[in-house]
């Protein structure tokens, strides 16, 4: 994750994500209708690669929020953050992220 530490701070909403998730989507979409219509397969590898970078960058995004809601949850609640802290490592260990 890294450089993801300047996003968080830079306030991503949900908003944000949402909207990369759109692009992500229309990319796909151009995808299939590359394989549809025929078109070259390297042409069509070259679109693949950047849809997996996109939603690289997107999970990304993701999890710094996920992060950053659950550690105010926890604050909130006046919970320990050793708790919070362990439920994020378990995500990140048990995916592929």
């Amino acid at each position: 994750m890294k450089g993801m530490v300047g996003v968080a701070a830079a306030g991503v909403s949900k908003k944000d994500i949402a909207h990369r998730l759109s692009r992500l989507e229309g990319q796909i979409r151009g995808v299939k209708k590359m394989i549809e219509e025929g078109k070259d397969c390297e042409k069509i590898v070259i679109q693949l690669s950047a849809v997996h970078a996109a939603l690289e960058g997107v999970s990304k995004l993701i999890v710094v929020h996920f992060f950053s809601e659950c550690l105010q949850e926890s604050r909130n609640k006046g919970g320990g953050e050793e708790e919070a802290l362990q439920r994020l490592a378990s995500l990140v260990l048990n995916t592929r992220l």
